[in-house]
């Protein structure tokens, strides 16, 4: 008797295929998890790359804005401005150095890499271009260093230009919010005509660029105190002596070589002269010279007038007097 071969079983061929879908299922959830995982970190990398050159386009508006004020600009806040658009830059090149998620962003590190290094390079070169111009009248060399940094945020800008058109490439994620515009570079037109531009008006007479105290007296106090009568004129108690006190304040952005302060009194049988040595005075300080006491008499009326002998360079001249007028009453 001659038999059949055996069929396959039918269970067999179901486990069989069953394992191989199952692996197929779960090779496709592995691939579609890794590639949920690179998406999501580019999309991170973008929306990082986001906030640093929104911030930058905010001290790039900063920096044009301080630029076109040169000729009366405030020192501190020339360099707050620059030293901040310095530091937003330095933290993007920070987080370069981690290098990009994927492949499909290399081009995107490398272009920004690149801008980053050309805006730094540019704004440390204007800000000392500018600070050399106000310090040194007589630098020659200001106006070359000038001329660089603007060459430098021009290719900066260039490269933020090229650096949107690979951010557009379809494998990049968008951001929630579109890229900022940048200009990095303050003004249009030729560098050197700029750069001769910005060299005057760093030396404007009027700026506070330059390193330069600013001494002035602010006050002119008395013990016993002046008290102002229902006429305007000045009186104190009646009193055979009074002790003159002068506040001095730098409101420049360096501090000061010491100085002599005078205090001249007039209305007495003979006018007195006074004088004290003010001391070396820190920017943004304030200090107070006390002179030796005055003989006043009295129902005389006395004008007394403190004043400044300034002897080194001092922003401002028309602080450095103060005077006042009173009467001593009578016992």
């Amino acid at each position: 008797m001659i038999l059949d071969p055996p069929k396959p079983k039918r269970r067999v061929l179901v486990r069989v295929l069953w394992s191989l879908l199952i692996g197929a299922a779960i090779a496709v959830a592995i691939v579609v998890a890794d590639t949920g995982r690179d998406t999501k970190a580019d999309l991170d990398y973008v929306e990082a790359l986001h906030d640093e050159v929104s911030a930058i386009a905010l001290g790039a508006q900063s920096l044009r804005d301080v630029s076109r004020r040169l000729f009366s600009v405030d020192r501190v806040e020339f360099v707050t401005v620059t030293d901040g658009l310095r530091a937003d830059i330095a933290s993007a090149q920070a987080r370069l150095e981690a290098g990009p998620p994927s492949n499909a962003l290399v081009a995107v590190n490398q272009l920004y890499g690149q801008t980053l290094r050309a805006w730094s390079r540019g704004i440390s070169a204007f800000a000392s271009g500018v600070l050399v111009a106000a310090d040194d009248p007589a630098d020659e060399f200001a106006e070359d260093l000038i001329a660089e940094s603007l060459a430098e945020l021009r290719a900066g800008d260039e490269l933020y230009l090229a650096l949107l058109d690979e951010l557009d490439a379809p494998e990049i994620p968008d951001p929630v919010a579109p890229m900022p515009d940048i200009g990095m570079t303050p003004s249009e037109g030729t560098t050197f005509n700029l750069a001769r531009t910005y060299v005057s008006a760093a030396r404007s007479p009027g700026n506070r660029l330059a390193l330069i105290p600013g001494l002035g007296i602010s006050q002119l106090v008395s013990t016993p105190s002046i008290v102002s009568g229902p006429d305007g004129q000045g009186a104190v108690p009646a009193t055979d002596s009074m002790v003159f006190t002068a506040v001095i304040t730098n409101s420049g952005n360096v501090a000061s070589e010491p100085e002599m302060v005078t205090l001249t009194v007039i209305g007495g049988p003979e006018p007195v002269e006074l004088s004290v040595e003010l001391p070396e005075l820190n920017a943004g300080r304030q200090t107070t010279v006390a002179f030796e006491p005055v003989a006043v008499e009295g129902g005389l009326v006395y004008e007394v007038s403190a004043a400044l002998l300034v002897t080194n360079p001092d922003a401002t001249l028309d602080d450095n007097e103060r005077t006042v007028v009173f009467m001593v009453n009578e016992a």
